[in-house]
């Protein structure tokens, strides 16, 4: 009976791990789909404004336009007047510049100053360099039913992000977008949670056009509104460049 049972359990085994691989592949596959949605397009060029609110209930707001090409980012700053001319470059998600207008001098993002946020919003520069979640998280699946998937992302081997863990929740009737992303800590511990939602067409595109990040800690939340987008216009790549951050206007 002893070696039945073994044998039993050698038999299995087998049928497990391919139980397990089959939820990885899903996984993510949920991801790329998300992932997509999100970030399917060559290039984009977005105007957009930002509100910022704190515990109190006092707003203020920040507009600015934004390249992006791959993992690449431009942000430019218009409004409030002490930001107007500031820039933001990311080159990748580990590699960030800021353009300071007033002295004329760009300067490198620590990698310990990730989690900053930037100019009181509630994104910080790891955060905002993010993109096609698949190339650095791992995803396992939490839980699922027919109309949502909420996966646990784990960076992978090697990177050093800001946030280890991810729990996102992506709806799979609503084009998979991913409607909720929620920051956590080694530990599991929750932080920051961003809600996407706005699902509506800008620039031929359909698109989340509102972007809610909550700081739980601080209780101070900032929104990001998409007002006008255009999509794969074939940026240049000198665009993306320490160089074309102090270009003479």
């Amino acid at each position: 009976m002893k070696k039945i049972a073994a044998l039993a359990v050698l038999v299995a085994l087998p049928a497990a791990a391919g139980l397990v691989g089959a939820a990885e592949d899903e996984a993510i596959e949920i991801l790329k789909k998300s992932d997509e949605f999100h970030y399917g397009y060559g290039d984009s060029h977005l105007t957009l404004h930002s509100l910022l609110k704190d515990k109190d209930g006092a707003t203020s707001e920040i507009k600015y336009e934004m390249w992006e090409k791959g993992e690449k980012r431009l942000l430019v700053f218009q409004e409030p007047p002490d930001l107007t001319g500031t820039a933001v470059l990311v080159k990748d998600p580990d590699t960030i510049y800021v353009y300071e207008p007033e002295f004329n001098k760009v300067r490198r993002i620590a990698a310990h100053a990730k989690k900053q946020t930037m100019f009181g919003m509630d994104y910080s520069m790891d955060e905002s360099a993010l993109r096609f979640l698949h190339k650095q998280y791992d995803p396992k699946i939490e839980s699922e039913d027919e109309d949502t998937a909420v996966l646990i992302l784990e960076q992978k081997p090697g990177l050093d992000k800001a946030w280890p863990k991810l729990r996102v929740t992506v709806d799979k009737k609503n084009h998979w977008i991913a409607s909720k992303i929620e920051y956590l800590d080694a530990k599991g511990k929750k932080h920051k949670t961003e809600v996407r939602k706005g699902v509506k067409t800008i620039g031929g595109r359909l698109v989340t056009s509102i972007m809610i990040m909550t700081d739980h800690q601080k209780k101070h939340s900032t929104s990001i509104v998409i007002d006008k987008a255009e999509y794969d216009l074939g940026l240049p790549e000198e665009m993306f460049t320490k160089r074309y951050l102090v270009r003479e206007e």
